[in-house]
């Protein structure tokens, strides 16, 4: 077996692959989502991703805050994180299927 190097992404194909789901959603459910859950479950980083010591506690999170972080922000201060931000609400509109 190969040691593990990490997994690599094309940013230009990852923009793609965006571009595609958000096309789809717009067919499918059109200009605007309801989302009707708010609060989830959240695994804190980076406790997430270290399955040798078990799973950590769950933490509480909110899309409507998730939302509301990714607009009116300092990209320059923000932008990292901010995609964690976006990935709970992808998360959340990936099981409106």
């Amino acid at each position: 077996m190969e040691p593990w190097n990490g997994l690599i992404i094309d940013t230009g194909q990852l923009r793609e692959v965006f571009e595609r789901l958000v096309t789809h959603l717009e067919q499918t459910k059109g200009t605007s989502v309801t989302l009707h859950e708010d609060y989830f479950y959240s695994m804190p980083y980076p406790e997430i991703y270290d399955i040798l010591n078990g799973p950590p506690s769950p933490t509480i999170g909110q899309l409507t805050e998730s939302w509301a972080n990714l607009h009116g922000k300092d990209l320059d201060s923000t932008i990292t994180f901010e995609l964690v931000w976006l990935g709970d609400l992808l998360k959340a509109l990936g099981h409106l299927a």
